[in-house]
């Protein structure tokens, strides 16, 4: 059985081998110190480069973002999409099944024993979660162009989901917008985020509750606000690679002001 090996490297570059040798073709990551096997049961470990050669742990050696890994043994379909695999290092044909595993694409297969790997820069992602109700009602803010659901007393909540894509390693930032009309007092909101995966409980991961006393309005009345509520994905398990995310507005005084929850936005960091 021949050993793989990689032809056609570019983007290279060195570094050292971690706690565990590495081959010639697999795909590894940093880990703050050295080189370790990239593996899509952990998103943090994505694949960042392709090892040149085989490498003993503790040593240095070559890696590369783009080249053509040649296996003698002809492994590969061509024309299939290869993925980083839930094994350590390796790379697939078959896209990672477990449903919080990272599927991180990689490259395809050029022929039976040809695989060309590619490896963009990661990047960003704009992703608008769905207003899916409110325990009140829909309006317009004032005469205005913009509207949403509007919460009119205390306890009263508007939701919002999307699924994290499943390719997201990280929340680069995340922005709510909202307004109140004309108001009497500081109306705020207590906005809670929670996460699920099939099958599980609607309580089954703790909810993050750092977005307590949220302001609902700008500097006055009817001003359109945008605030920063990244801090508010920070919980254990809330980030999870396709997951379904969940973010609730509550009303959280007892003032008469008509709230308006008009969106959140999610910049996601993607492989």
């Amino acid at each position: 059985m021949a050993a793989p090996y990689v032809r056609q490297a570019r983007g290279v570059f060195t570094g050292v081998a971690g706690s565990t040798a590495i081959a010639a073709g697999d795909a590894v990551y940093f880990d703050g110190t050295d080189w370790e096997l990239a593996d899509a049961d952990d998103y943090t470990k994505y694949a960042e480069a392709i090892a040149l050669h085989a490498v003993a742990a503790g040593a240095n050696f070559g890696m590369c973002r783009s080249c053509i890994v040649i296996d003698e043994d002809s492994p590969y379909t061509q024309g299939d999409q290869y993925y980083l695999s839930e094994t350590a290092g390796t790379i697939t044909a078959t896209r990672p099944t477990t449903a919080t595993a990272l599927k991180q694409l990689l490259g395809f297969a050029l022929s039976t024993r040809e695989l060309y790997i590619d490896l963009p820069p990661v990047r960003e992602l704009n992703v608008n979660l769905a207003p899916r109700g409110a325990t009140s009602a829909y309006a317009v803010l004032d005469s205005g162009d913009f509207g949403g659901f509007t919460l009119d007393a205390q306890n009263e909540s508007a939701v919002f989901s999307c699924m994290v894509p499943e390719n997201a390693v990280a929340i680069e930032v995340a922005h709510g917008w909202t307004a109140a009309e004309a108001s009497v007092g500081t109306p705020t909101y207590d906005i809670t985020v929670s996460s699920a995966v099939s099958g599980a409980q609607h309580d089954a991961v703790t909810a993050d509750n750092t977005l307590a006393n949220q302001a609902a309005e700008g500097s006055a009345p009817d001003e359109i606000l945008r605030f920063n509520m990244t801090t508010g994905f920070d919980a254990t398990n809330i980030f999870r690679c396709g997951a379904l995310l969940g973010v609730r507005f509550s009303a959280d005084d007892s003032g008469t002001d008509i709230r308006f929850a008009l969106g959140v936005n999610i910049v996601f960091l993607v492989v």
